[in-house]
């Protein structure tokens, strides 16, 4: 088959491996669309000590079931799916206490995504896999996976219909916040970029808009939300400064998610008067629970969300060098592989 191979930094090419063989309790699934994650170009860029080359990248998908061991559902051959790219174990300290993302013990699917086929093991599919409608979306479905994430940060915020929410950054997992949190009933979503181009697709969505380098953020926020203040601020942006400016915009009570995730040798200069006097809450989340997998499956189905103005490019496996170049230079907002 054909994959995209991860060879090292700045290095991805397509090349012939062996199909996968599905064993008695696998299913094999012809791969059809892939998302570029941000996960994988950071990994394309610098490295990633969990992606040693080389590798297959990919974890966002859709496909179709065209295979089943003796042991898996035959039944199931045929039918389109999307599926969670691992599980939990659900049985060890951080599942019972519903940190399912820090569980060490997962299991998942057979390789990267970025290629023809995959196989998933049964364990997997019967806690992560969800069967499609035929006449569903598959570029969308093949998102699921990043809704999910976002599901998981809007239920950690405690996020309640009414708020008031800043989402600093407009890439692709920003303007997902904004869609679901207008989705859920937020009053003001408010959303900052330097990208004109992502803060028009934002507005589009539904967002309050505003560039930092030609406005000045806290009038504009005190001017949106008025007294109420902001009730939540997810940081979508993977820098120190955007953590500490988020304390600047923060009222009485309010909840700073970490969203973007930081280099591991970042320190960050806050002050703890904020969190004391004025009981700011700052968390952290990133993945999901297999409940907002499906949720987020359920959601794409429906058409209750819609991920039309977030995936710019679909391009071709053969052209992925391209795919990562567009992203990593912006040119595009989502892009997802057609395989």
């Amino acid at each position: 088959m054909k994959a995209a191979m991860y060879q090292g930094p700045g290095k991805i090419e397509l090349t012939d491996v062996p199909d996968p063989q599905p064993q008695k309790n696998e299913y094999l699934v012809k791969v059809m669309y892939s998302g570029l994650c941000g996960t994988d170009l950071k990994t394309f860029k610098q490295g990633h000590r969990f992606f040693p080359p080389p590798c297959i990248l990919g974890h966002e998908f859709s496909g179709v079931i065209i295979d089943a061991g003796t042991e898996a559902d035959q039944s199931l051959i045929g039918s389109k799916i999307t599926c969670a790219p691992y599980v939990p174990c659900h049985n060890c300290t951080d599942c019972r206490n519903e940190l399912y993302e820090l569980c060490n013990h997962k299991d998942g699917i057979s390789s990267g995504t970025f290629c023809e086929y995959i196989t998933i093991p049964k364990t997997v599919a019967e806690k992560g896999m969800v069967v499609l409608s035929d006449d569903c979306n598959m570029v969308e479905l093949s998102l699921a996976e990043p809704v999910a994430c976002v599901l998981n940060s809007v239920r950690k915020l405690g996020f309640k219909p009414g708020n008031n929410v800043l989402v600093m950054g407009a890439g692709p997992m920003g303007l997902i916040h904004a869609e679901i949190l207008k989705k859920f009933g937020a009053n003001q979503v408010l959303v900052t970029d330097f990208n004109e181009q992502r803060l028009a697709v934002a507005r589009e969505l539904g967002a309050h808009v505003a560039n930092p380098k030609q406005t000045d953020l806290r009038q504009w926020i005190d001017g949106q939300t008025g007294a109420d203040g902001l009730t939540d601020i997810v940081v979508a942006i993977g820098t120190p400064q955007a953590v500490e400016e988020a304390f600047n915009y923060a009222g009485n009570g309010t909840t700073i998610n970490i969203f973007g995730g930081l280099a591991s040798d970042t320190r960050i200069n806050i002050d703890p008067n904020s969190i004391h006097y004025k009981e700011v809450r700052l968390i952290g989340s990133f993945g999901f629970a297999p409940n907002d997998f499906k949720m987020a499956a359920r959601l794409l189905q429906s058409h209750s969300i819609s991920l039309g103005k977030i995936v710019t490019s679909v391009i071709e496996l053969k052209s992925i060098e391209e795919a990562f170049a567009m992203s990593l230079r912006q040119e595009t907002i989502k892009a997802v592989i057609s395989i």
